[in-house]
């Protein structure tokens, strides 16, 4: 019994440590770090500090975060650049600002540019630093989805047009292959069945017979179908429409 509740724990262990987000703390002010590293730890946070831009670039590179919490005023790089910086090596990545005071106005900039939020040195507690983390994170994660839906639907509605482009082909080549049966049909009627003329007339129309299978076809998806994807947004059914 004391094996298996072990177990259990070591189960439950493994599982919590799976669901820490990883942050990456950039900061010079290394008191500040520390304390701010031990708040986000008590909170399961794991916490991956550099005090140099630089080192967090590299780790940016090599390793998986769930969000920056990024200092503007660092010793190698200071302002709107450093976040430009953070944003160009990694621009999917949710970046929340650290600033005081007197550099509100620059952290307010960063949002408009694409952080997450922004941080108060000194006037942030508990509460409000992981509200604001857990909310930059999600604000993430659902701004990535929306890109990818973004991207589906814009790839659906450029198979709409070639779809609708080969039934208006498929009704054009349709007529002159029409003619071609015809023409055949009367050929052949004109000549002996042994002849040779006969049987490449009979290779042309079974090769017209080929081309007009293939325009059944491309004619057959022209009335395409529709499944719901997300709300308000429909995608082309492309399996049912041939089906059908």
């Amino acid at each position: 019994m004391k094996e298996k509740k072990d177990n259990k724990k070591s189960n439950h262990a493994e599982n919590n440590k799976e669901k820490n987000k990883k942050i990456l703390l950039v900061e010079d002010d290394d008191k500040f770090a520390r304390v701010l590293s031990k708040q986000l730890e008590r909170n399961n946070y794991e916490v991956t500090h550099y005090s140099k831009l630089s080192d967090s670039l590299e780790a940016l590179i090599e390793s998986e975060f769930d969000l920056v919490l990024l200092d503007l005023g660092l010793s190698d790089s200071s302002g709107l650049k450093t976040y430009d910086k953070i944003s160009k090596v990694k621009s999917d990545i949710p970046v929340v600002v650290l600033t005081g005071l007197d550099d509100e106005g620059i952290a307010i900039s960063a949002v408009k540019k694409g952080a997450q939020d922004y941080l108060v040195k000194g006037e942030v507690d508990n509460r409000t630093l992981l509200r604001s983390l857990e909310y930059a994170i999600e604000r993430s994660k659902l701004l990535f989805r929306l890109k990818k839906l973004q991207e589906l639907v814009l790839q659906s509605e450029r198979i709409k047009v070639l779809v609708e482009t080969a039934g208006a082909a498929a009704h054009e080549i349709n007529q002159p292959l029409t003619s071609i049966f015809g023409m055949v049909e009367l050929l052949k009627k004109d000549l002996p069945g042994d002849s040779p003329v006969h049987k490449k007339a009979d290779f042309i129309f079974q090769a017209a017979s080929r081309i007009r299978d293939i325009i059944k076809k491309m004619g057959s998806i022209k009335q395409y179908t529709t499944k719901p994807y997300s709300k308000g947004i429909d995608i082309v059914d492309f399996n049912e429409a041939a089906e059908e």
